[in-house]
């Protein structure tokens, strides 16, 4: 069980291709079963009687369990959420293979020569928030800065979820190119290891 004051993920059976891990702060606890948590963005649509996962660390394992959102109450911090878990935790090792969130983080990503907002990155691919349109298939220039260091490549459209105000989320994986040291797939690889790193520290309570 997780235990206060330390961050676990949540994840949403909606998002179950992509596997983004959205981050929270444990900031109580009750019983064996019991946890509120507050969101790290703030925009994070939450809902009661919501089914999702959770994902914490324990005896240096990553683990997953089965979640539901009781309530939701407003507090000095922010809307914090009361969730209630279900059955037994299981390991959940495999970490490269999700998407994890980037909102916080503030990053962009120059996205066919326009700068977007980079919302989630895996060591494949990524998401941007863009106004233009595209298909799903479509190739398009892409580059990162990260850590003073420049990726660039292109990146294949895989998934258009439209937003309000005309904005729309794009889902992308970058194109196998020749193993480079600036290339889009190491940027991204860099990115979401560095980002999981900063996040699992905080499990361990480190920076």
């Amino acid at each position: 069980m997780p235990i206060k004051g330390s961050t676990i993920f949540i994840r949403f059976p909606n998002e179950s291709k992509n596997r983004i891990l959205h981050p929270v702060t444990v900031t109580e606890t009750g019983g064996s079963d019991n946890l509120t948590v507050l969101p790290e963005n703030p925009e994070l649509a939450l809902e009661v009687d919501q089914e999702l996962l959770i994902y914490f660390e324990q005896r240096r394992q990553f683990m997953q369990q089965p979640a539901k959102v009781e309530a939701l109450l407003e507090g000095e911090a922010g809307t914090v959420a009361t969730l209630k878990t279900f059955g037994e935790a299981v390991s959940a090792e495999s970490r490269q293979c999700y998407r994890v969130s980037t909102v916080i983080s503030k990053l962009t990503v120059t996205f066919d020569g326009v700068s977007c907002p980079l919302r989630d990155v895996s060591v494949t691919g990524f998401a941007v928030i863009s106004s233009n349109r595209y298909k799903v298939g479509q190739i398009l220039d892409a580059d990162l800065r990260f850590e003073g260091k420049k990726y660039i490549g292109k990146a294949s459209v895989q998934s258009v979820a439209e937003l309000p105000e005309g904005q729309v989320r794009y889902g992308a994986n970058c194109v196998k190119a020749p193993a480079s040291p600036t290339s889009l797939s190491k940027g991204v690889q860099q990115i979401s290891m560095s980002v999981q790193r900063q996040q699992l520290n905080r499990l361990s309570g480190g920076a």
